[in-house]
C-alpha cells in the first residue's frame, strides 16, 4: 500500500513538471523576445520609441483584463476531459471563442473613442500623442485575435498539450520580430510597420491555433451557433465575469504600486522597477506550476475524485514551495550582484539594496496565492477567487493609507506583500469548497 502511494506521488510530480516546464518556457519567452523587439524599436526616432511604449502599455492593460479567457477555458476544458465528455469540450470552445470575438470587436470602437483621453494621461507632447494615436489605431484591430488566442491557449492547456502552447507562443513572437524588422526597418514604415507586424503575427497565431484544436472541434462547427446560448452558457459567462473582476483588481493593485512609487521620487521609482524584475521572473516559474495544477485538478474534479484532487494539490504545493524557497535563497545570496548587472548608478544601487528584504520574503509569502489560483481555476470556483482578491484589495488599500505616509517605500512594499499574503490565505480558508462538486 505504501509502495502504491509513493508510486502515485511520483507520477503526480512527473505530470506536474511535464506540464510546468513548457509553460514556464512559454511565460519567459515573451519578455525575452520583447527585449529583442525593443532593440529593433531602438533603431527609430526617440518620439516613436516613446509612442510605442505608451501605446503598448495601454493595450497591455486592456488585454491583461481579458486574460481570463485563458484561465476560464483551461478549468472548464480540463473538467470536461476528466468526464470524457467531448460534446461539452466542443460547446465550451464554441462559446468561449464567440465571447472572445464579441469582446474583441467591442474593444475596438471603445478604445478608439477614449484613446485621446488616455494618451493625455501619459504624455502632453504633441508629436508623441499623434504617433501613439497612429500606433493604437492599427494595433487595436488585433484585439479579437489576442482574445481568441487566449481561448486557444486555454483549450490546449486544459487538454494537456502544453508543448503546443510553447510552439505557438514562440512562433507568434519570432514572426512578430521578423515582421518588425521587415516592415518597420527594411521597408521604412517605422512605427506603423511595427504595429502591422504585431497584428499580422497575432492573426497568423489564430489560424495555427485553430489548426491545433481541430481534432477537438471541426472548424466548420465553429459557425454553427444553434446551441450557443444553451448548455451552461450562463455558467461560462458568469465564470468569465468573475475572473475579469479578479484580474482587473490585480492589475489595478500593480498600477497603484507603480504610481505611488513614482510619487516617492525618481530614485525610488528606478529601484522599484529593478526589484519588480525579480518579482516578474518569480511569477513566471510559479505560474507554470499553477497552470499544471489547473489541468490536473480540473481533470480530477471532472471525475469527482476527491482523493486524487488532494494528492495533486499537495504535490503541486510542495513543488511550488521548493521553487519559492530556491528563489528566496538565490535572491538572498545573489540579489546585490544581479542589481549591479542591471544598473551602475550608485544612487539607484544603494536605494535598491534598502528593499531587498521584501524580494527575499516575497517567494515564500506569495507562492501560496499562485498555487491556489491554479487549484481554484481547475475546479472553476471563480466566485471564491473574485471575492478573495476583492477582500485582499480592500486590505491592500487600507495598508497603503496607513503605512506609506509613515514608512514610505518600505510601507509600499509591505502593503504589496500583505496583499499577496491575503490572496493565498483567503483561498486556503475556502479549501474545503473544492470538494463541493457542481
Amino acid at each position: 500500500m505504501n509502495y502504491k502511494k509513493q508510486n502515485s506521488d511520483l507520477k503526480n510530480y512527473r505530470l506536474i513538471i511535464s506540464i510546468a516546464i513548457p509553460m514556464i518556457l512559454s511565460n519567459i519567452s515573451t519578455p525575452l523576445l520583447g527585449f529583442i523587439d525593443t532593440a529593433i524599436i531602438g533603431r527609430i526616432s526617440v518620439q516613436q520609441i516613446g509612442a510605442i511604449a505608451i501605446g503598448s502599455s495601454i493595450l497591455s492593460f486592456l488585454y491583461f483584463c481579458f486574460s481570463f479567457f485563458r484561465m476560464g477555458t483551461t478549468g472548464l476544458i480540463a473538467q470536461a476531459y476528466g468526464k470524457n465528455n467531448y460534446n461539452e469540450v466542443e460547446n465550451i470552445i464554441k462559446k468561449n471563442l464567440f465571447l472572445a470575438l464579441i469582446c474583441g470587436l467591442f474593444c475596438i470602437p471603445s478604445l478608439l473613442l477614449i484613446k485621446d483621453i488616455i494618451i493625455n494621461i501619459f504624455s502632453d507632447n504633441l508629436i508623441i500623442h499623434t504617433l501613439t494615436k497612429s500606433y493604437i489605431n492599427i494595433r487595436i484591430f488585433g484585439a479579437p485575435a489576442t482574445f481568441i488566442n487566449f481561448v486557444i491557449f486555454g483549450v490546449l492547456l486544459g487538454s494537456n498539450k502544453p508543448w503546443k502552447i510553447f510552439k505557438l507562443v514562440i512562433f507568434i513572437n519570432i514572426l512578430n520580430i521578423i515582421l518588425d524588422l521587415y516592415l518597420g526597418v527594411h521597408i521604412g514604415l517605422n512605427l506603423n510597420g511595427i504595429a502591422y507586424g504585431t497584428i499580422i503575427s497575432e492573426y497568423t497565431g489564430v489560424l495555427i491555433g485553430l489548426y491545433y484544436i481541430k481534432n477537438l472541434i471541426p472548424l466548420d462547427n465553429l459557425f454553427k451557433q444553434k446551441s450557443l446560448f444553451k448548455n451552461n452558457f450562463n455558467i461560462i459567462f458568469k465564470a468569465n465575469i468573475n475572473l475579469f473582476i479578479r484580474t482587473a483588481l490585480i492589475l489595478i493593485s500593480i498600477l497603484m504600486f507603480t504610481a505611488i512609487g513614482s510619487r516617492l521620487g525618481e530614485t525610488i521609482l528606478a529601484a522599484n522597477a529593478i526589484l519588480i524584475i525579480f518579482q516578474m521572473f518569480l511569477s513566471y516559474s510559479l505560474d507554470g506550476f499553477a497552470q499544471a495544477a489547473e489541468v490536473l485538478v480540473g481533470n480530477e474534479y471532472g471525475k469527482k475524485n476527491k482523493k486524487n484532487i488532494i494528492n495533486i494539490i499537495i504535490s503541486s504545493g510542495i513543488i511550488s514551495f521548493i521553487f519559492a524557497l530556491f528563489y528566496s535563497i538565490i535572491f538572498y545570496f545573489f540579489a546585490t550582484k544581479i542589481i549591479l548587472m542591471i544598473t551602475s548608478i550608485d544612487e539607484v544601487i544603494t536605494e535598491t539594496n534598502n528593499y531587498i528584504i521584501w524580494i527575499i520574503l516575497s517567494p515564500l509569502i506569495s507562492f501560496l496565492s499562485f498555487h491556489l489560483d491554479g487549484v481554484f481555476i481547475g475546479s472553476n470556483k471563480t466566485k471564491i477567487m473574485r471575492n478573495s482578491v476583492l477582500i485582499s484589495f480592500i486590505i491592500y488599500l487600507i495598508c497603503l493609507i496607513i503605512f506609506v505616509p509613515i514608512y514610505g517605500n518600505q510601507g509600499l512594499w509591505g502593503s504589496f506583500i500583505i496583499f499577496m499574503f491575503f490572496r493565498g490565505l483567503l483561498l486556503l480558508i475556502k479549501y474545503k469548497s473544492l470538494y463541493k462538486f457542481n
